[in-house]
């Protein structure tokens, strides 16, 4: 290769590099106190504040969108888990009427998680919560929530799965 080929070579490496920076800039690097956790939160979403084992929670600056992560260093059993987080949702919305809309799995970061769908009443708009959840022993539990209207569910999804392909976990 000669020298003018070289020099196209070095010119095509930092476009790329370049055009790769920007994506790495636009989220915010979290890390877990409780859990073996660490993460990138795009820029779009605003820091709120937290209440419980809520350890990071935020809203985007629409606030159209919601996203929690709740850990805890405890394990929990899976129908254990799945009970908890539907008595908190009808304990944290008021009502009995939380629907649950979907159960399914998710892999990040290699495990494998539960998911479940839910709503809770809103007005008669109701709101869309969806809850991945892991537990094991030596790691503790972790909950990350995607939340919207139930009319946002779609853009919801995109979204928490763009958080949730950022996850990486030890333990």
């Amino acid at each position: 290769m000669g020298v003018g080929g070289f020099r196209a070579l070095l010119v095509g490496v930092a476009l790329v590099l370049l055009s790769a920076a920007p994506a790495v800039a636009a989220c915010t690097a979290i890390s877990s106190k409780t859990v073996a956790l660490t993460g990138c939160v795009a820029k779009e979403w605003r820091s709120i504040d937290r209440t419980g084992a809520q350890e990071f929670s935020y809203l985007t600056t629409d606030q159209n969108y919601g996203l929690m992560v709740i850990t805890e260093k405890e394990t929990i059993p899976y129908g254990q888990f799945r009970s908890a987080i539907i008595q908190n949702a009808i304990k944290g919305s008021g009502s009995t009427d939380v629907e649950v809309v979907g159960d399914s799995k998710a892999t990040i970061d290699g495990k494998s998680f539960n998911v479940i769908e839910y709503t809770i009443p809103n007005d008669g708009n109701p709101i869309l919560f969806k809850n991945f959840y892991y537990s094991a022993p030596g790691f503790g539990a972790l909950q990350i929530l995607a939340y919207s209207l139930k009319a946002d569910r779609k853009a919801s999804g995109r979204k928490a799965a763009t958080f949730t392909a950022t996850i990486e976990l030890g333990g």
